[in-house]
């Protein structure tokens, strides 16, 4: 606890006194976030209602060896904006969001760093375990993982928060912090969302401070 209040003091003196936010509610798209409405076999990211929801797929591939079961090759989904920050200085970034179900072919992320659809940061997890990973070209060159802990029964309702102090990245569920990872640069101010397999995610706001 400490450690986590000392953490959280650090974070509040390396932003500058004026530090400025921009939050994005979705009640338009102000900031120009990707959207994909039209029904495919990958995903969908729509904004409607106030909310961003963003869905992947398991794609159908066939019959297994048992008679009727149904295999599928799970999709990965992203939509990203721009934000409104300077990733080379201390920044925050938190959302409120809605998951469903998650399993270890079901993932929900936050995606940054993002240049374009093969090359970005994502911190992703599911019940079990929460991942940072470096994609570049379309692959993964570097990943950490731990396992998650749960305190209590996982809500469906959470917030998550970035920080970058310039020289660590933390990411946190509900205030608490899951992944602490170093030596990982930021070049690009692409932010967004993340699904994997038959996953839904519904995000109701997000916020840029800095």
């Amino acid at each position: 606890m400490k450690n986590f209040i000392l953490g959280a003091l650090f974070f509040l003196f390396a932003l500058p006194a004026n530090a400025q936010s921009y939050k994005e509610t979705f009640d338009t798209n102000s900031l120009e976030w990707t959207e994909c409405a039209y029904k495919n076999a990958i995903g969908t990211a729509v904004i409607d209602k106030g909310v961003m929801t963003i869905t992947s797929k398991g794609e159908l591939k066939g019959l297994g060896l048992l008679a009727g079961k149904k295999i599928r090759e799970n999709t990965f989904f992203e939509t990203h904006c721009y934000a409104p920050i300077d990733v080379m200085k201390p920044f925050e970034i938190s959302a409120k969001v809605n998951i469903k179900q998650l399993a270890s072919d079901r993932l929900v992320g936050l995606v940054f760093n993002y240049r374009d659809n093969g090359n970005f940061y994502c911190f992703s997890f599911n019940d079990d375990f929460v991942s940072f990973r470096r994609f570049e070209d379309g692959d993964i060159v570097g990943e950490v993982s731990q396992g998650i802990k749960w305190s209590q029964k996982r809500r469906e309702d959470m917030d998550w928060t970035l920080t970058s102090d310039g020289d660590t990245l933390v990411f946190k569920i509900d205030g608490v912090s899951i992944l602490t990872i170093r030596y990982m640069p930021l070049s690009y101010a692409g932010v967004g969302f993340y699904t994997y397999g038959n996953q839904e995610l519904v995000v109701d706001e997000i916020e840029f401070r800095q």
